[in-house]
Formats: structure tokens, sequence, C-alpha cells
């Protein structure tokens, strides 16, 4: 199965936790130099200076859970996933 911009708004990422990642465009994102409890804050770019090709969602959330304070109002385990495979950016394979 492979989750992409046509099909990811009707899928549960959650149910995807061993699907690999597949980099398949550049993100353009930008970050702030806002930190919370003394990190990163949790912006999509801080997130995909981490992230590589065939890594697991799985892997992918625990490296949020890791990186990120969890109360960072941006702090989310699927949200900026979800917005990167919108975009075009990723696909999810499994």
């Amino acid at each position: 199965m492979r989750i992409d911009s046509t099909n990811v708004s009707e899928s549960d990422l959650l149910n995807c936790l061993n699907f690999k990642i597949r980099i398949i465009g550049i993100s353009h994102r930008r970050a702030s130099n806002l930190h919370v409890d003394g990190r990163e804050n949790c912006s999509g770019y801080n997130i995909n200076k981490s992230i590589f090709d065939g890594m697991t969602v799985h892997e992918y959330q625990q490296m949020i859970k890791l990186r990120f304070a969890e109360n960072d109002p941006q702090f989310s385990l699927t949200k900026h996933l979800k917005y990167d495979i919108e975009k075009g950016f990723i696909v999810l394979e499994g």
C-alpha cells in the first residue's frame, strides 16, 4: 500500500507505524529560532533535518518524542508528516 497526497486525508497514520518514508521532493520549510524547554521548537523544518529515506513512521515518531518537548504548541506525532505528504515531499510505503 502507498500513502500519498491523493489518499493521506483518509489515512490514519497511527495505523501505519511500519510504513517506510520515501522522500520524493524537496521541502522548502523555514524555521524560527524558538525554543521550548531548552529544545528547538517542533517545526516541520526542524523535524525534516532528522528524517531519512527508509525511516519508518514509528522511528519518525520516536525521534519527535526524543527531540522535542511535548508541551511545545507545535508538538505532534502526525501533523507535520501529514503536511509533507499532502504537499508531495514524502510518500509512505507499506
